[in-house]
């Protein structure tokens, strides 16, 4: 189809450079054509091509022509941004030919000198040497700041970013891991190209958010010891950026990580030194929410709730975000689930009870899934705790067999849980044969947890 499909190699050889933002093009594409709901046959039967045609364009193969892309733009309800990036597109490429046959230009007229030179008889002179002349200064600042990155890629990379971060409740952990690792070898690639400084930092940002992300999808699977690499290196990206946020998150991940392995008195520091790092941000409820967590496990009853209170008031003073799903923001529906586990834990079980029907109503999709399926476990959890508490052992039987039948786990966060389940199963009913079908679920949880889990540290 050469009206639509116009292929790489019949251009000639391609620079790197041009190379790698037609696969940035196509990938963009393939973003919101997925978020439109549409699949590659369908886009092609709007774009007036064959699916191919659509498989190759999204693969960086080929680029489509102007039609294809205002059609492709309407289509997957861009609202103009696919068509512009086209269009950047465009210009990087004519910029790049022009380069090329200046290049090639001068290159030709310095052989023409040369061999005028060796042909020419020797000759004295006494001419002045030739001063620059202001173009040649021009062109000699334009390269010092040449860019082989732009505003539109760092756009597109803060957003595919960010796509990442509001999957993290529900996709499948692998596949979301291997994702952002694609894209932080992607950005690597960008760092070791001609970029801006202000480029650079952004660049190395976005890789922060990545490995803050990766960081918790391996905490999730059991695999500590990566999980902690991952958060010292987003760590170290917010320190020389001066990022305030990734500083904090890294220490929410820190306290996060010593609640749930049982180093209690070390969350309440860990937080202070997070909301310190960014203390006008909404990372400091969930800080707060961490440190409360770790007060109820203390018994420290007064504590938890004076930390709920002061969170709660911090959570007013933000806006709402506009991608509330994201991970790495807070939102008024999260509350529920920080106090949810809180209340469960200093024996309030009705308002643990309510926060966590409240969780599940939010996490509950039209289809009756669970979009958010952690907290959704966690709540279930915690009804089955308060069964327990009400003398409903088959009631809390029933929860707890609905929790561990989730797909999408965090190991650590649930063992944490499991055992304070068992431990007050055990206080209530110590001798009673209906509690193995709690206790046989959750033994049978911990052992496939662990068996993932040493599976991935190796």
């Amino acid at each position: 189809m050469p009206g639509i499909l116009e292929g790489v190699n019949g251009m000639g050889r391609e620079s790197e450079e041009l190379s790698e933002k037609r696969k940035l093009l196509g990938k963009l594409l393939a973003v919101y054509r997925t978020a439109a709901g549409l699949t590659q046959l369908q886009l092609a039967q709007a774009t007036f091509c064959d699916r191919t045609t659509v498989t190759h364009i999204e693969g960086g193969r080929a680029r489509g022509d102007e039609k294809f892309w205002k059609a492709a733009d309407s289509h997957c309800g861009a609202d103009g941004g696919l068509f512009a990036e086209f269009r950047r597109f465009e210009a990087v490429k004519q910029d790049h030919e022009t380069r090329v046959r200046e290049t090639a230009l001068l290159e030709a007229r310095a052989k023409a000198e040369r061999l005028h030179t060796t042909t020419s008889p020797a000759r004295v002179t006494t001419e002045v040497p030739k001063q620059a002349i202001p173009q040649e200064t021009v062109e000699h600042v334009r390269r010092l700041y040449r860019t082989d990155v732009g505003p539109g890629t760092i756009e597109h990379l803060h957003f595919a970013a960010e796509e990442l971060c509001c999957e993290y409740a529900w996709r499948d952990p692998d596949e979301l891991k291997t994702d952002a690792h694609q894209w932080l070898r992607y950005i690597s690639g960008l760092l070791g190209r001609p970029c801006t400084l202000k480029e650079h930092r952004e660049l190395l940002v976005i890789s922060g958010w990545l490995l803050l992300l990766i960081g918790c999808v391996e905490y999730d699977q059991g695999r500590k010891h990566q999980a902690e690499h991952s958060r010292a290196a987003a760590f170290r990206i917010g320190k020389d950026t001066g990022h305030g946020g990734i500083i904090a998150w890294t220490f929410e991940m820190s306290a996060w990580f010593a609640l749930t392995q049982g180093n209690l008195g070390s969350v309440a520091a860990l937080a202070a030194a997070g909301s310190e790092a960014a203390p006008n941000t909404s990372v400091v409820v969930q800080l707060a929410a961490q440190s409360a967590k770790a007060a109820a496990r203390m018994g420290q009853r007064e504590t938890v709730h004076r930390i709920l209170d002061e969170g709660y008031r911090s959570l007013e003073r933000h806006d709402r975000p506009s991608r509330p799903e994201n991970h790495f923001v807070i939102d008024p529906q999260k509350w529920d689930f920080y106090a949810m586990d809180c209340y469960r834990l200093v024996g309030q079980n009705q308002r643990a009870v309510n926060h966590a029907r409240e969780v599940l109503a939010i996490s509950r999709r039209a289809d009756g899934s669970d979009k958010s399926p952690m907290r959704a476990t966690e709540a279930r959890l915690t009804l089955a705790m308060a069964s327990l508490r009400q003398g409903d052992l088959d009631g809390a039987a029933e929860w707890t067999r609905v929790a561990l039948s989730s797909s999408r786990k965090s190991a650590e966060q649930l063992v944490m849980i499991a055992d304070e389940l068992e431990e007050e199963l055990h206080t209530l009913f110590p001798k009673d044969p209906a509690a193995l079908a709690i206790t046989e679920p959750l033994a049978q949880a911990r052992l496939e947890l662990k068996v993932s889990g040493a599976g991935h540290e190796g």
